[in-house]
C-alpha cells in the first residue's frame, strides 16, 4: 500500500529528505541523494546520520522500497 520500487521516481533528486530505515524499520537517517548506476537503478544512498544530521555516509543499495504516504525508504 503505497510503496513502490524507488526506480518510479523521474529524477534521484525527488527523494531526497525522505527517511530511511533498515529492514526492521529502524531509523538510519534522512536521505541526502542517490547515486545511480549506468542503468539507471539505485546503487549508493548518501545518507544523513547524528544527532544532527552534519555526517553522511554512502549506503550501497541491493534493494529499496519507497513509502511515499510516510517519506520513507526502506533498505532491503
Amino acid at each position: 500500500r503505497g510503496a513502490w520500487p524507488v526506480e518510479r521516481f523521474e529524477t534521484p533528486q525527488q527523494c531526497a529528505g525522505y527517511r530511511v530505515r533498515d529492514p526492521l524499520g529502524r531509523k538510519i537517517g534522512r536521505l541526502k541523494s542517490l547515486f545511480l548506476n549506468e542503468s539507471g537503478g539505485p546503487e549508493y544512498a548518501e545518507v544523513k546520520v547524528g544527532l544532527l544530521g552534519l555526517k553522511t555516509v554512502l549506503i550501497p543499495l541491493q534493494s529499496v522500497t519507497v513509502d511515499a504516504e510516510r517519506r520513507f525508504l526502506v533498505l532491503e
